[in-house]
């Protein structure tokens, strides 16, 4: 697989305005066009929840900070840990986050074409290490507090997606009506 996906590199005589680059995809920095972009056919874009992307991307970021905590303070002489809470960071956090790793690290690598959904399987992982977190962060907090978070983070996930619900489930008509979710000037929805 190394072999043939090295071999396919970019052309650079030719103009690809469907690539992105490895560093683009955590911050979601671009999308990507489906299909044909005439206002007479069905067009969808692939981009994904902002609020996913950039939470979980801040996630591996914070898990890195957390074990980098945890571990100095270890070597002071703090026992805040059980054996039993190692063993839920190291099985329940650090192999996620390596996982996350060893799925991200191929496309850095890689001198091939590449778009935004090569992140995907990598972005799995930083979603199972957000929710890692997120379960971390609140156990020791009361019912109340913990099922508000929840409630705020469904909120505003299944908020987002119904804002970008055109996107899954395809734009008809006119493209410049979807302007209202181009965000950033790199996300190329309505152009």
């Amino acid at each position: 697989m190394l072999t043939s996906n090295n071999a396919l590199v970019p052309d650079p005589d030719k103009q690809d305005d469907l690539a992105s680059q490895w560093w683009q995809w955590p911050i979601l920095h671009v999308g990507l066009r489906m299909c044909g972009w005439d206002d007479h056919i069905v067009k969808y874009f692939l981009l994904g929840n902002p609020f996913v992307y950039w939470a979980s991307t801040v996630s591996i970021v914070a898990f890195g900070l957390l074990i980098t905590w945890y571990t100095i303070r270890w070597q002071r002489g703090y026992k805040e840990l059980s054996e039993q809470d190692v063993d839920h960071l190291h099985y329940s956090g650090l192999y996620v986050v390596i996982g996350w790793f060893l799925h991200y690290m191929p496309s850095v690598v890689m001198a091939r074409v590449t778009y935004v959904h090569h992140y995907y399987p990598a972005l799995y992982f930083a979603i199972l290490t957000l929710g890692f977190l997120v379960d971390w962060l609140l156990r020791n907090r009361s019912k109340t507090v913990q099922y508000s978070t929840y409630a705020i983070l469904y909120a505003v996930v299944v908020g987002l997606y119904a804002y970008f619900i055109p996107i899954c489930w395809g734009m008809t008509g006119p493209n410049k009506q979807y302007s209202y979710m181009k965000w950033f000037d790199t996300w190329k929805v309505s152009d």
